[in-house]
């Protein structure tokens, strides 16, 4: 991540085909966060657009220059190198960098729909006899072959760090994407 402490301006690349990059200011607020490859909404014109940032400057000749909204996710979504790389795309098949970077970005990070996402952990929290899977095998086969296994990975792996005995737990866990 190339933050630069005390970076001023940042010269960006907007999501539009406007075939040109534009510079704005740091706020103060943000200066440490944003970096090459960063994500950041923009004032463009009369809305705001999303962009990515290419460069950090230290000061900037261009007329008119307005800050940064804010920075979109905790860190940089493209590497230096894959920015380079962009950069050759383009030059190479004489198409906008804008169109590259739209390739490059995966759809919800191009968009910024940062949600929540949701994953599914599955545990026996007590022991499971072999008299419970025989009783089950006769009515579901497959699904005691498929509790047996549980049983076995929880027993091998994970039975040292829970001490309680509950049924099986199906739980949800959200993080940020």
């Amino acid at each position: 991540m190339n933050h630069e402490h005390g970076a001023r301006y940042v010269r960006v690349i907007v999501d539009r085909a406007i075939h040109r990059e534009l510079d704005y200011s740091v706020p103060e607020n943000l200066a440490g966060r944003v970096g090459v490859g960063s994500r950041v909404r923009v004032p463009f014109r009369d809305k705001s657009a999303l962009a990515t940032v290419v460069t950090i400057l230290e000061h900037s000749d261009a007329k008119g220059i307005r800050p940064i909204e804010a920075i979109i996710g905790e860190a940089p979504a493209l590497s230096e190198h894959v920015l380079e790389l962009a950069r050759w795309i383009g030059t190479y098949y004489c198409c906008p960098i804008e169109t590259v970077m739209r390739s490059m970005l995966p759809q919800v990070i191009r968009r910024a729909e940062v949600s929540w996402k949701k994953q599914l952990f599955v545990q026996p929290g007590r022991n499971i006899d072999q008299g419970e899977i025989e009783k089950l095998r006769r009515r579901a086969p497959r699904q005691a072959e498929l509790l047996e296994e549980i049983s076995k990975l929880w027993k091998n792996r994970y039975a040292r760090w829970s001490s309680c005995g509950k049924p099986l737990l199906i739980t949800r866990r959200c993080a940020r994407w």
